[in-house]
């Protein structure tokens, strides 16, 4: 019979199956091991390479397919940690392409402290931020694109700026040795220098507070200015609150109001307040020389939307006088095309001996007003200036009103109207470069002047005539400054009397009327006309024709003067034909000193003969002025 084989029993198996499991178990144990430890490696590994390795080259390649362009980096290290260390240094982000050829931006160092948790949800929260050696040039291309948009614009109309992402939370960040360049279209540079800044805030929810010191085109510039908060700035639906302070020297500007596109400075509107009680800071601000010195202070409505930028509704005062209204429109040129300014000032009183005189403020005099033109000027102006009273030099204007514009090479006068003397003044001209100074082109109108007045003004003796003169003038000059113009000036000039009176006397005199040994006869006779050609250069000239029309007779005569020496040399006579029964018609001449000439029977020199004969001449008159003479109701008798 078979053997029956006895089943093993339970404890007979354990010790077979009990080795599987433990070396399960082990194998398990070791693989979880292992991974630990590699993982534990990598940790290290990492944290080593973070911490003591550059990955730049990784960030520079990341940045660049964000930016769209080729970013450079020079090295890149961290310090992981929940706030990793970040250290950044040697950056460079090219321009766009047509842009002048610096690069945009450029870093020379950088660092700050990194919540990692941010980074995965953001905004990004950074603190104890450090920024040294920075270089922004900002600048728009020949097809006015900005060089700081690093993606095209959406197709459609243009669309506000979208503050609502992107812009990191900031608690404390410092910056040295920063620049910002901003090139105009026209070619332009605005260069501000910040030797030191800062931008503190304790949480987005609260303001944030913005700090610098340095420089603006090389002049002394601090800047304070209280924002909103950073949830605030990433809020597109509102514009961004803004209150800017400006200080340099004793110039303050101060801008309250909001902007769209902070970062660009752009779609401003607000309040803009210039307190500026030495105006060389601001001159130097600008790029102008200038020497004016008198306190300017303005407060109008601001505003700036891309390359334009208006001031309206502005008043102040400039030195002693008000600044009833003021509007400034500047629009910046393109593709190195100047830029074009547009200005209104209305004063109630403009003192141009303190503003352009010399002399100490206060005590200024001797005002002159400077004729060089730019023959390429950066900026090209229209101007209307106004004002109830103007002081220049010893001479006093009223209701003085200059509309004038600044081409190339020349300043074209369109209308200037001003009271002088009594006389109203109404002309239009133009200041062309020639040399270092200008050349001077203009057409006058006169009315109103009082020939009394002007014969106290001038220092004349008494004139036995009486009534208003109106006159049409032309001007030509050249000069460095307007006073010398002026004494240099060519001037031609027609001038009549209307609805005036003549001493009966004089006439008598002039026609030696015989009754006039006689009596003493102190009437006046209206004059029907009064006719005066004037030709003047240097303060030296001549009136002819000179005449007179009334009742008693016609009287034709011509003058030699000269306003520096105030001496004159006056021939007049009377038309025979004209006078009475007892005129003789001898002629009489007047000569010597403006205030005692002499007077007496004029000789029959040859001299004498030629004033007298200059009365029918209208040759000397320039052809405009020789029109208007033929059609006065005085006319010559001889040549037309």
């Amino acid at each position: 019979m078979p053997q029956d084989h006895p089943a093993p029993d339970d404890a007979a198996a354990a010790p077979a199956v009990a080795p599987k499991r433990r070396r399960l178990v082990r194998v398990v144990a070791w693989v979880l091991g292992g991974a630990c430890v590699l993982a534990l490696g990598l940790v290290a590994a990492g944290y080593a390479m973070l911490r003591y390795g550059d990955i730049g080259p990784f960030v520079a390649a990341r940045a660049s397919a964000k930016l769209g362009r080729a970013v450079t980096l020079g090295a890149v290290h961290a310090v992981p940690g929940r706030w990793t260390t970040v250290e950044i240094e040697g950056v460079t982000i090219p321009s766009i392409p047509g842009g002048s050829g610096p690069p945009m931006v450029t870093l020379r160092r950088a660092t700050a402290e990194v919540d990692v948790l941010t980074l995965l949800h953001g905004p990004v929260l950074l603190r104890n931020a450090t920024v040294d050696g920075l270089s922004v040039l900002l600048e728009r291309t020949a097809d006015r694109t900005p060089n700081w948009r690093f993606k095209p614009p959406p197709p459609g109309p243009a669309k506000p700026a979208d503050r609502s992402g992107g812009f990191p939370s900031l608690r404390t960040v410092r910056m040295t040795d920063l620049d910002i360049v901003y090139r105009t279209t026209s070619g332009n540079r605005l260069v501000t220098h910040l030797d030191q800044a800062a931008i503190e805030t304790p949480a987005d929810d609260q303001p944030v507070h913005l700090t610098g010191k340095g420089a603006y085109n090389g002049t002394p510039v601090s800047l304070d200015a209280d924002l909103g908060s950073l949830i605030a700035y990433r809020d597109t639906a509102a514009p961004f609150p803004t209150t800017l302070h400006l200080a340099s020297g004793d110039v303050m500007l101060t801008f309250e109001g909001t902007m769209t596109a902070p970062l660009d400075v752009d779609g401003a509107k607000g309040t803009l307040t210039l307190d500026a009680e030495s105006p060389g800071p601001l001159f130097a601000i600008a790029g102008v020389k200038s020497d004016i010195d008198a306190a300017l202070h303005l407060t109008g409505d601001f505003e700036r939307q891309g390359d334009l930028w208006r001031l309206s509704d502005a008043f102040g005062a400039l030195d002693s006088g008000s600044v009833m209204s003021a509007t400034l429109r500047l629009h910046e040129g393109g593709n190195g095309r100047p830029d074009d300014v547009q200005v209104a000032l209305e004063f109630d009183r403009l003192d141009l001996n303190n503003l352009i005189g010399a002399g100490a403020r206060g005590k200024r005099s001797g005002a002159d007003m400077p004729l060089n033109v730019e023959r390429a000027p950066d900026t090209l102006v229209k101007a209307k200036l106004s004002a109830r009273d103007v002081v220049y030099g010893d001479i006093m204007l009223s209701d003085a009103l200059v509309e004038a514009s600044l081409t190339e090479g020349k300043v074209a006068v369109e209308r200037l109207d001003l009271t002088i003397f009594g006389i109203r003044v109404r002309a239009t001209g133009r200041i062309e470069a020639e040399g270092s100074g200008g050349r001077v082109t203009a057409e006058m109108s006169a009315s109103g002047g009082d020939v009394q007045g002007l014969r106290r003004r001038f220092g004349f003796a008494a004139v036995p005539l009486a009534g208003r003169l109106d006159g049409q003038f032309a001007v030509h000059s050249t000069g460095k400054g307007l006073n010398e113009a002026v004494k240099a000036a060519r001037v031609s000039a027609l001038v009549v009397l209307k609805g005036g009176s003549i001493s009966k006397e004089l006439i008598e005199k002039a026609s030696t009327d015989v009754r006039a040994l006689f009596r003493s006869n102190k009437g006046m006779r209206p004059v029907s006309c009064l006719l005066a050609g004037l030709d003047m250069r240097a303060g030296v000239g001549t009136l002819a024709p000179l005449r007179v029309r009334a009742a008693e007779g016609t009287i034709a005569g011509s003058a030699r003067f000269d306003l520096n020496r105030k001496v004159l040399d006056l021939t007049i006579g009377s038309e025979a034909g004209t006078t009475g029964f007892f005129a003789l018609d001898i002629p009489v001449r007047v000569s010597g000193a403006f205030a005692s000439p002499d007077v007496r029977p004029a000789t029959w020199t040859p001299q004498g003969k030629a004033l007298l004969a200059a009365a029918d001449d209208l040759g000397q008159l320039p052809p405009a002025l020789r029109e208007m003479a033929r059609r006065n109701p005085c006319p010559p008798s001889g040549k037309r």
